[in-house]
């Protein structure tokens, strides 16, 4: 339980800033010639943290933060006013209940046998599938697919090498 929480806070507070980003700027996805809202590198992290979450506490645990993160920006977005807040919310939660599930099914059976194969894998899967999903539901378009595609792996890759350098210094398999 000492990871849970502030895990979880920080993937509720990066799923809400990542939706405000989105819905107020554009940024360039460094290394690339892309450009992509800018939530794409909180995003990153958040696939990285639901593998480590789902780690340590399991799935049950994992799926509520999802639309937790999601009503919040939400309700955010309603009480100020901000209405391109509430559709990249409502974006969000739908990207992220088909994303998420669909890197639960990959990241479950792997995760045992290599959780940073399992982090790199699933996170990679979920960033495809949750990158056409918001970008189709909260823009109309997927024209910065690439740029969210690119900037959110790149994010997955560091999550990955954290992942490694864990399991490298303190190789017990996290449990929760």
């Amino acid at each position: 339980m000492k990871l849970f929480l502030p895990l979880a806070a920080c993937y509720l507070g990066l799923v809400i800033l990542a939706n405000w980003l989105a819905s107020t700027y554009v940024v360039g996805v460094p290394l690339t010639p892309y450009t992509a809202p800018a939530g794409v590198f909180c995003i990153g992290a958040v696939l990285v943290l639901r593998d480590w979450i789902q780690q340590l506490r399991g799935l049950v645990w994992t799926m509520p933060l999802v639309y937790t993160a999601g009503l919040i920006s939400w309700a955010a977005g309603d009480l100020a006013g901000w209405t391109a807040l509430e559709k990249i919310a409502i974006a969000s939660v739908v990207a992220f209940t088909v994303s998420e599930t669909v890197e639960a099914v990959v990241f479950t059976p792997i995760r045992n046998r290599n959780l940073s194969a399992g982090v790199a894998l699933s996170g990679t899967i979920g960033n495809a599938v949750d990158s056409y999903l918001f970008l189709t539901i909260a823009f109309g378009s997927t024209a910065f697919f690439w740029g969210q595609f690119w900037g959110k792996s790149e994010m997955i890759a560091i999550g990955t090498a954290l992942t490694v350098m864990r399991r490298k210094i303190a190789p017990v398999a996290l449990t929760g």
